[in-house]
């Protein structure tokens, strides 16, 4: 193997250390923000909560979007160690190889659910308060709230199954078997 090759493949190893270390964060700061999002309303501010609870409508924006990085995070950990462990190139050892099959055999789909669930309670939740919080003497408010309320949980749920799918396609990776080349 060629000295940049075992270059690339460590600092492959590196980035799949990072981006576990990434996705963890990611995953802590989204419970956090929503945590002081709903807080806010159990901290007298001198505001009345009514006045600020459209806020509450971008709850599932914030849950989105750190779906999305967390997401991607996942799935370009599985690409690195699927990569590592099924390529002929890498020449990782028996044990890495095995780890990985194992780990695409009995993939853990809990916490990207886990990751789901939270984002529908949370819009849940944020659905709830906002709806007691509102006087709905308008007919469009009421059609506004249900539109959002539905696109939010539909989008949720979409890219749940599209991450399902993509890690799915991941697993499924086998690499070409062509001829090596001759060391040079």
């Amino acid at each position: 193997m060629e000295e940049n090759d075992q270059e690339f493949l460590r600092a492959l190893h590196e980035e799949k250390i990072r981006t576990q270390n990434e996705r963890a964060e990611l995953v802590t700061t989204k419970l956090a923000f929503i945590t002081v999002l709903f807080g806010l309303s159990s901290v007298n501010l001198g505001i009345k909560i009514a006045d600020i609870c459209w806020l509450l409508y971008f709850v599932p924006l914030v849950a989105i979007s750190y779906d999305l990085y967390i997401m991607s995070a996942d799935s370009r950990i599985k690409r690195i160690g699927i990569f590592l462990g099924r390529h002929p190139v890498s020449m990782a050892g028996k044990a890495e190889r095995a780890w990985e099959q194992f780990c695409t055999t009995y993939r853990d789909g809990l916490a990207p659910s886990a990751n789901m669930f939270f984002s529908i309670i949370v819009t849940l939740g944020a659905a709830i308060f906002i709806h007691s919080q509102q006087t709905w003497t308008q007919g469009y408010m009421r059609l506004w709230f249900s539109v959002w309320l539905v696109a939010s949980l539909a989008v949720i749920i979409a890219l749940w199954m599209r991450h399902k799918v993509l890690v799915r396609n991941i697993g499924n990776y086998k690499p070409l078997k062509r001829e090596r080349l001759p060391s040079r």
